[in-house]
């Protein structure tokens, strides 16, 4: 008997609100392969976040992969993308902050919350330095280096709870005044404290960080030690399960839940999209039933505020991840078991108020899926927001029945393919 295989792509953050003649850069850019899922297969809308919940993609895409937020978010990122790292770990006392390596002007606004994309060969080492300075004053913190403008603030036997101290978001925060000695607050005598601490700490980093293209460090995204049950037990997958990505968070996730994590590419716009898609093609002729491939660059292009980076984006996952994808099953029809095609939210490439202010930048929209798995159709032509409402999930599904409906669990009746 032919295994059924499966395949989940998340090209993050390509949901927009941003309108040219019309068109989002999703119906703007020439995705043909994205196209075809669509009209071969079933589409909808799905919800992938919460009101009481931050509105990112550790959110999203725990709900994706099986695992409720509501119950296993850890209150934010960073726990979750310091398992990334070798030898890392958190006890309950502990708190893990990212940290990235920003880049603030003359006048103290934030003018890039990546340090210009900072790569890691030069960020490495102002974290080394950092550690170095002060380790004496600051025994206790314990700064890593995860990759590019991304590292883990390590507070030890902190004892005050994760929602009680914290920030602005950096990616939120864009030409807005910020000061390092003034830029975490606590709720309540301990956290206030501890955030005291942590103000000295980040006014010397700046300090010791003058005259570097990051120039300052912002810690965000507090969290507790993070746990998941097995993938197994949620997911209603049985076979090997792997995640080809780059992004920390996710390598977190799998670590977690016990999924393969093959690292691959970068979190940048610049990343190797082939590599992705030959990735993803080689674990499903090794025999793996579920295979998740994501990729960040159309949400680093839209928090850029690039359009056209973004459009660019969309049509290299096109191109090299879904492209191969789609030849795959077309060349072994007998594998499909199925593709499903979703970003985990929506971000959006510019302003979406009056004021030009940088709001909902994730916003909590749900956001286009597509899902072909040569059994059903609905009469949808291209793979985009608007035409997604027309498809045979008007009403938003969640984020917690996406697996489900890969494995066919919850069928939809369409009528079956010509």
């Amino acid at each position: 008997m032919v295994t059924q295989r499966h395949v989940l792509i998340i090209p993050d953050g390509a949901g927009d609100h941003h309108r040219e003649d019309g068109a989002s850069p999703l119906a703007r850019a020439d995705i043909p392969h994205m196209d075809f899922l669509a009209r071969q297969g079933v589409n909808g809308l799905m919800r992938t976040l919460y009101q009481g919940l931050p509105r990112e993609s550790l959110v999203a895409q725990l709900g994706m992969l099986g695992w409720d937020p509501l119950v296993h978010y850890p209150g934010g990122r960073a726990s979750c993308e310091f398992l990334a790292l070798e030898n890392s770990f958190l006890d309950e006392s502990d708190i893990a902050f990212r940290a990235n390596m920003v880049h603030v002007d003359g006048d103290g606004r934030l003018v890039s919350y990546n340090a210009d994309f900072i790569h890691s060969q030069r960020s490495r080492p102002l974290v080394e330095m950092l550690n170095d300075e002060l380790r004496l004053d600051f025994p206790d913190f314990e700064l890593y280096h995860n990759s590019d403008f991304r590292n883990t603030l390590v507070l030890r036997g902190a004892w005050v709870p994760a929602s009680d101290v914290g920030g602005p978001l950096p990616h939120e925060s864009h030409g807005e005044p910020v000061d390092p000695a003034n830029l975490i607050t606590g709720r309540g005598p301990r956290a206030e404290a501890l955030a005291r601490r942590m103000n000295r700490y980040l006014a010397r980093a700046a300090e010791l960080l003058t005259g570097r293209e990051a120039n300052m460090l912002y810690p965000w995204s507090p969290s507790r030690a993070f746990f998941l049950p097995p993938f197994a037990e949620v997911s209603g997958f049985t076979g090997r399960a792997g995640v080809v990505a780059n992004m920390d968070f996710l390598h977190g996730i799998a670590r977690a839940g016990g999924l393969e994590f093959f690292k691959i590419g970068t979190g940048r716009p610049d990343t190797d999209y082939a590599a992705k898609g030959r990735m993803t093609v080689d674990l499903l002729k090794r025999g793996y039933e579920l295979v998740v491939c994501h990729v960040n660059a159309p949400d680093e292009a839209a928090h850029m505020s690039d359009v056209d980076l973004k459009i660019r984006t969309l049509e290299e996952v096109d191109r090299h991840v879904v492209g191969p994808v789609v030849r795959y099953f077309q060349e072994h029809p007998e594998e499909l078991g199925g593709v499903f095609l979703a970003p985990d939210h929506y971000t959006n490439v510019v302003p979406v108020d009056a004021d030009l202010q940088r709001i909902d930048v994730h916003s909590i929209d749900p956001v286009p899926f597509a899902l072909w798995n040569g059994k059903e159709r609905d009469g949808v032509e291209v793979f985009q927001e608007d035409a997604a409402r027309g498809g045979a999930y008007p009403d938003p599904v969640s984020h917690l029945e996406l697996l489900d409906l890969l494995l066919a669990l919850t069928p939809v009746d369409v009528g079956a393919t010509a």
